[in-house]
């Protein structure tokens, strides 16, 4: 995500720049459903390539998972009351396009990433774990494709949590437009396997599409997920939180956005938890609540990526201490963690790739001690796809960071 320059302004205001399942422990009472129970999953299929179809004891919400399908350019048997939808030239024509979009990402990258992940991290997802993925925005897709079995994927960004657009035959032209406007905010996470900050601000805020609940709804069905519920969670002063449905309008800073899906060949439903605020280090007493509720889950692993170098600043010490102290695993590129933290504690790191000065887009983030690392470093292995900001070259970097067993 390209964050920088956001927070660069922002903290030089202040003048301080110069997740098989898992199972969770969590604290705080809550209202209503309880939305945090968790469960081991008894499948190693781990994505829409899944092949093994499992009956589940938890039934999905067919009008929800067929809206997400239909906007993800996906049929489906059960159209949960839409067929005329589906069948209609806009949604067929949408069908179309975004089809043709998706396959070329999935030649191109996201058939390269699954074996790898199997290969390198692949024991991770046998064991139980919750992902952390900080500054993610509505990038479901990428959590899901290296961590596919976490019951609990906790997600934050600055773009809102949305709505879910509500669709009639007779209503050409809306359909029309929100069907463009999601193929266009797709776009660069498309081309580029991640968003761009500034254009998300834009894309997730017109008068059709808002926030990143549709996103995220398109990458569950493109990950042969369904969905069983969309709420939101409501935070009192107390940390107390209760639940409300998804069309009320709260307090961003005082909300989180709670999916809970079924993945494909799947028993045990899992869950999406995103924020959708400001999470900068001045702010953090502000939102203690949601730092609380991270730190509530155990067995915690981070995926970073694209992140702005966000976590090399002291205006995001809170965030980086979560990731180093209750992780036991860091998937990231350069511009997580920097390197010099993890060798200082002792992780074990994995390098692969090739280590670059950062993109001309930030003036800040070029690590010495990384970079020659990957020139000393004999066990550095090679990638064939890119993961970040260098997209256009071979030049990606990529730790596996673990730490040690006490």
């Amino acid at each position: 995500m390209k964050l920088l320059q956001k927070y660069i302004t922002l903290g030089l205001l202040v003048g301080m720049l110069g997740f098989t399942a898992c199972d969770s422990q969590q604290s705080g009472k809550e209202t209503g459903t309880d939305t945090t129970s968790t469960a081991k999953t008894d499948s190693t299929k781990t994505d829409s390539t899944s092949k093994t179809e499992v009956v589940s004891n938890v039934k999905p919400d067919a009008a929800l998972t067929a809206k997400a399908y239909l906007m993800a350019g996906l049929d489906i048997d059960d159209k949960g009351g839409m067929d005329a939808l589906f069948t209609s030239p806009e949604g067929q024509e949408h069908i179309k396009l975004l089809s043709e979009s998706w396959n070329q990402l999935d030649q191109n990258r996201l058939n390269k990433i699954r074996p790898w992940r199997d290969q390198e991290i692949g024991h991770l997802n046998k064991e139980q774990h919750n992902l952390f993925y900080p500054f993610s925005g509505p990038d479901f897709l990428n959590a899901f494709l290296y961590f596919p079995n976490c019951d609990n994927y906790l997600m934050f960004g600055l773009e809102p949590i949305g709505e879910l657009p509500t669709f009639k035959a007779d209503d050409k032209k809306f359909m029309k437009q929100y069907f463009y406007r999601s193929r266009e905010a797709l776009a660069e996470l498309l081309k580029r396997n991640y968003f761009i900050t500034s254009y998300m601000s834009g894309d997730l805020n017109t008068a059709s599409l808002k926030g990143v609940l549709p996103l995220m709804s398109i990458f569950l069905a493109r990950t042969g997920s369904k969905i069983v519920k969309v709420e939101r969670i409501v935070f009192d002063t107390q940390g107390n939180r209760k639940i409300v449905p998804i069309t009320v309008p709260t307090d961003k800073d005082r909300t989180l956005l709670h999916i809970e899906f079924i993945g494909k060949g799947k028993t045990k439903s899992q869950n999406i938890y995103y924020f959708g605020s400001d999470i900068q280090e001045k702010f953090v007493e502000k939102k203690k609540h949601f730092i609380d509720f991270i730190k509530s889950f155990d067995k915690k692993i981070t995926l970073t990526k694209s992140a702005s170098y966000l976590p090399h600043y002291e205006i995001f010490t809170t965030i980086r201490n979560i990731i180093l102290d209750e992780s036991s695993a860091v998937l990231q590129d350069d511009t997580g963690v920097p390197y010099s933290y993890y060798k200082k504690q002792g992780w074990n790191v994995q390098l692969y790739g090739k280590y670059a000065r950062p993109v001309s887009d930030f003036k800040s983030g070029y690590q010495a001690d990384l970079r020659n690392a990957f020139q000393t470093d004999k066990t550095v292995k090679k990638l064939d796809f890119t993961y970040g900001y260098h997209w256009k070259t071979d030049n990606t970097s990529l730790l596996f960071c673990q730490k040690p067993k006490k």
